[in-house]
């Protein structure tokens, strides 16, 4: 029996091994990738808000032509900022 395993184990030492560390190696990424598509979807969600506050303000064409960008790039770069943390 003993015998039998071994060579079992002789055979099949690589694919278990890197079998085993891909297992573990995604169950210790899995809350890294679950929190960034928490951010994700917060950053995508406070960029449509803030582009309908910019829009409905009428911002104007200072903040325009201090920045140099438009209002949709504004609006991303304010749902960036509300969301990083």
């Amino acid at each position: 029996m003993t015998n039998k395993f071994y060579q079992w184990w002789k055979n099949h030492r690589r694919v278990v091994t890197l079998g085993g560390f891909l297992i573990l190696l995604g169950w210790y990424v899995s809350p890294v990738i679950k929190e960034l598509k928490y951010k994700n979807t917060c950053i995508s969600l406070s960029e449509k808000a803030a582009l309908n506050k910019f829009e409905g303000d009428n911002i104007g064409e200072t903040l325009l032509k201090e920045t140099g960008l438009s209002i949709t790039e504004l609006a991303k770069i304010e749902g960036y900022k509300n969301c990083i943390k």
